[in-house]
């Protein structure tokens, strides 16, 4: 595999084999395809006066971004998710800016205009994002998040602290993810009086429903085996919070890989795939989408139309418009990779 180019993410998430998010999915392929990435963690330096640094092939992940810099000065592209990191662009040297508008926090409002300024490509995930983006750069274009469809063609043993549950013989209703301010916990209660539903992530600093069954965070491999032993996945983000307003959620590909459908409120970006994804205006819609998915478990053509929706937003699609992006203004600027 021919050499492309080297790529710079920093100082935004820490590489974690284990629970696996679009940076780390996106790097990894970029590093498969010939790129030589470097993924520096968001240490502090004080606590890591020492280099250190593991290699995956053409992945080299480093914590210590001070050390980083004095070791590769000089990079092709500086590749970002974090609004706040456009203070890295005056400490190295790039060719190419790349920043990834993921989502849209009040937070980081002062900030998204400075990284759109000094970036030369801007991905956004959901349309309302694009909407945002274009009115503020020239170069934009649509990356969704996605999924590894493939996954979904493997059997799983059900887990031990699933099987309890399901034990109980009521439908197992699974919300994967932290439960974050967006994320409507008082309908989760209600739900968990009627079924068993199952949460698999962060609980942040909000408490969860004793009625709620809560397993903990599962890496993304043994995550896998929850999808496929549910019966529905849900996506309670609550479309009043900007945050959910603006994200395009990556659950509910994940949920579909496995032949499930996701009854989630009417947030933008979960009302494209219909039959797949089942919205709902109210608290009352959320309740009566369940029941109607719920009927769909072993509907054939409902399972084929979510795997179908999977395999289409495979992150593979994904990667190749990013690596298409950065290809084509590589060309036009006649930018030879650095070594």
């Amino acid at each position: 595999m021919s050499y492309k180019g080297s790529i710079c993410y920093a100082k935004t998430i820490n590489f974690d084999f284990g629970l696996q998010q679009r940076p780390m999915h996106v790097m990894r392929l970029l590093a498969e395809r010939g790129w030589k990435v470097y993924f520096i963690n968001p240490e502090d330096e004080n606590k890591n006066p020492c280099k250190v640094r593991e290699r995956f092939g053409n992945l080299e992940v480093y914590n210590n971004w001070k050390i980083f810099k004095e070791r590769v000065p000089k990079v092709d592209i500086y590749f970002s998710s974090w609004a706040i990191r456009h203070v890295d662009l005056d400490e190295i040297d790039s060719q190419i800016v790349v920043y990834d508008s993921l989502d849209n926090f009040k937070e980081w409002e002062d900030d998204e205009p400075i990284m759109i300024k000094k970036s030369d490509i801007v991905f956004t995930t959901s349309e309302p994002l694009y909407k945002i983006r274009t009115k503020e750069h020239t170069n934009v274009t649509m990356c969704r998040n996605g999924c590894f469809s493939e996954l979904g063609n493997k059997t799983y043993d059900i887990p031990d602290d699933l099987k309890k549950i399901k034990d109980l013989g009521k439908p197992i209703l699974l919300f994967s993810g932290a439960v974050a301010p967006w994320v409507d916990v008082d309908i989760m209660k209600k739900i968990a009086d009627k079924y068993s539903l199952v949460v698999v992530g962060k609980p942040w600093d909000r408490k969860i429903p004793k009625n709620i069954h809560y397993l903990g965070c599962k890496t993304y491999d043994k995550l896998q085996a929850y999808y496929a032993h549910c019966d529905i996945g849900l996506l309670p983000f609550l479309k009043s919070h900007q945050a959910a307003y603006y994200s395009n959620p990556i659950k509910c590909y994940e949920y579909a890989t496995h032949g499930k459908q996701t009854v989630a409120y009417d947030i933008p970006e979960a009302c494209i795939y219909k039959d797949v994804v089942l919205t709902s205006r109210k608290e009352k819609d959320f309740m009566k989408n369940i029941e109607v998915a719920l009927l769909n478990v072993n509907n054939q053509d409902i399972i084929n139309k979510c795997k179908k929706m999977a395999s289409e937003n495979n992150w593979n699609n994904r990667v190749d418009i990013i690596e298409e992006n950065i290809m084509k203004m590589m060309k036009e600027r006649n930018i030879l990779p650095c070594q």
